[in-house]
């Protein structure tokens, strides 16, 4: 008896080794979503952690006062230095109080002193360390107003006193910042390890002045 071979019918589907459309496109939509998902998480701890980035983190020195002073002659009677490296505002206290109270002649303070730390009031410290980030929607706060002598943000219209604290606007709180220290060669040093949350609303340690109280660069 002869043993007839069967013949093999069409085999279906993608040949071994190879992937079917389906199973491709399925791998692309879960590769898409993961890296939607990372971007996400990215941009969440961005928000979250914000003194962690971009070379902030850590000590970073602003100089002395005599190279600030170099740098920005105005800091010595009261304009704040904008230092970019550590996204602040230098404030020279004494000398800022001086250029509210009379902006026409404000006193000339080319060295406020060492009197700075974390138990230190800000009305009271030699110098301040505040975050330029809107503490409202993160806009990036300009140089004081030459009308009001307050911060005010271009993007929704937030305004501080020269010390931070809050008078107008959206903003939650005032102006967060960092702290300062006094390095052995006499610099100023911000620790941008830690942002320090802005005072609440309703501070008042200096300038009392209401919103309508002057002109002001942003509406």
């Amino acid at each position: 008896m002869t043993n007839t071979p069967v013949p093999y019918g069409e085999v279906h589907g993608p040949p071994l080794g190879e992937m079917s459309r389906r199973t491709f496109m399925r791998r692309m939509v879960g590769v898409g979503v993961a890296i939607v998902s990372l971007e996400f998480l990215a941009g969440t701890l961005a928000f979250l952690w914000p003194n962690v980035r971009s070379g902030l983190g850590g000590l970073i020195p602003v100089g002395t006062p005599d190279q600030i002073a170099a740098n920005e002659p105005d800091w010595v009677t009261g304009l704040p230095y904008a230092f970019q490296p550590a996204r602040i505002f230098l404030v020279n206290v004494p000398a800022a109080k001086s250029l509210v109270e009379n902006p026409e002649n404000p006193e000339s303070v080319p060295d406020p002193g060492t009197n700075v730390g974390p138990n230190v009031p800000p009305v009271d410290a030699s110098v301040l360390a505040l975050y330029r980030k809107c503490p409202h929607l993160g806009c990036q706060i300009p140089q004081l107003c030459d009308q009001s002598e307050w911060f005010e943000c271009l993007c929704h219209g937030s305004k501080y006193t020269v010390l931070g604290e809050k008078r107008d606007g959206p903003a939650p709180r005032g102006m967060d910042r960092f702290h300062v220290t006094v390095n052995d060669d006499g610099a100023y040093v911000a620790d941008t390890s830690e942002l320090i949350d802005g005072p609440p609303i309703g501070t008042d340690t200096f300038d009392s002045r209401g919103p309508t109280d002057m002109q002001h660069c942003t509406g």
